[in-house]
């Protein structure tokens, strides 16, 4: 909602939704890479990469309406921390249940 009590309007929440979508983009590309047999020690290293800069991005697009500078800056830095950390524990788990606890 808007100052005057008016949802706002549909580009709005297509476009962050689009942001929202973006952010989780990291997990839809991590969990296909779990099935990798043999995967090198770069592979880790690019996904928290692209985990990182999604959640950043993610995170300055949708606290850019906010107006003021110092809230802007701490609710963008906890959205992108939340949302890395739990890009990463869907990955763990979703991993974790798929394995079957490498048993064989």
């Amino acid at each position: 909602m808007n100052e005057a009590g008016n949802p706002p309007p549909k580009s709005e929440l297509r476009r962050e939704l689009m942001w929202l979508l973006t952010a989780f983009a990291p997990s839809l590309l991590g969990i296909p890479c779990l099935y990798i047999i043999n995967p090198g020690r770069w592979l880790f290293q690019v996904l928290a990469f692209i985990n990182f800069l999604c959640s950043v991005t993610a995170s300055a697009a949708l606290v850019r309406g906010m107006r003021a500078g110092l809230t802007q800056c701490i609710a963008g830095l906890f959205i992108a921390t939340f949302l890395f950390v739990l890009n990463a524990c869907i990955v763990l788990f979703v991993g974790c249940s798929t394995t079957r606890w490498l048993t064989p």
